[in-house]
């Protein structure tokens, strides 16, 4: 008998749908219970998206769905327990209703929604920490390395940048809205553009953290970024193509394949 909060313990394809063998099979690619491109791309969606959060009164609702379909899906994909995925619904649901709420004083001016904003954005910097090692750890279950690993892999890394993103908003939130140095009262798209000039080291100095607080965070976050990079990301390119033992151990997990090459003969 299986724990219910555990994922079956049967053929760990039975839950995979079926689809015609083909070269390049674009259902796979976005269907297949194993695939972490729909994650990585959800990942680039929330980054791109950002900006739109304070381009209006309901910024927030129309990026809030983007960034919550990355935080489940990355966790579906990771396999993680149904349990784990069940308690992200309820804090996404929590901080939807925030969402709202604050949308709302946004637009009628009846109350500061400054607080709201910063529980929100550290409601999800909780779900990205969570989901960040569920999908590294996923990654380095593959027992064939491909180009799947290397998505699961840069889904990591820009979790990472969005992770920091939702920690610079609550932090600016909570100091108000003074994170910046000669910047009052940031937009969305600047801690989503100043978390990823961090995470990528490139230091073009035109936002500069105001609080020691801030500028330890980036610190960290530019050191995370490098290592991160350099180590895991790196160490799967280098093993594309290649098998071997899964480095964290798996329960009945299966393999991945790559979903662009090319289906053995029988």
């Amino acid at each position: 008998m299986t724990d219910s909060g555990d994922l079956p313990s049967g053929d760990p394809d039975n839950d995979r749908p079926s689809y015609p063998d083909s070269g390049f099979d674009w259902r796979r690619i976005f269907f297949d219970r194993d695939s972490f491109f729909p994650v990585l791309l959800l990942a680039i969606a929330t980054i791109l998206v950002s900006p739109i959060v304070d381009g209006s009164a309901f910024g927030y609702v129309i990026v809030f769905p983007i960034s919550a379909a990355l935080v489940v899906l990355a966790l579906h994909r990771s396999r993680v327990r149904r349990r784990t995925v069940h308690t992200a619904t309820i804090v996404l649901v929590a901080v939807a209703v925030g969402t709202l709420i604050a949308s709302i004083a946004r637009h009628t001016g009846f109350a500061e929604d400054r607080y709201l904003v910063a529980v929100s954005s550290m409601l999800f910097a909780v779900l990205f920490l969570v989901a960040f090692p569920a999908v590294v750890r996923r990654a380095f279950q593959h027992e064939k390395v491909n180009l799947n690993t290397l998505a699961a892999g840069l889904t990591a890394y820009l979790l990472i940048g969005i992770w920091f993103s939702s920690i610079y908003r609550s932090l600016s939130a909570i100091e108000d809205y003074r994170l910046f140095v000669d910047l009052i009262h940031p937009r969305a798209g600047d801690y989503s553009y100043f978390s990823f000039v961090t995470l990528t080291t490139l230091g073009y100095g035109d936002l500069v953290p105001r609080s020691d607080i801030a500028r330890t965070l980036a610190v960290f976050e530019a050191i995370l970024g490098q290592v991160f990079l350099v180590t895991a990301v790196a160490r799967i390119v280098s093993l594309i193509g290649s098998e071997r033992g899964p480095l964290v151990p798996r329960r009945s997990m299966p393999t991945t394949r790559d979903f662009g090459a090319e289906p053995e003969a029988d």
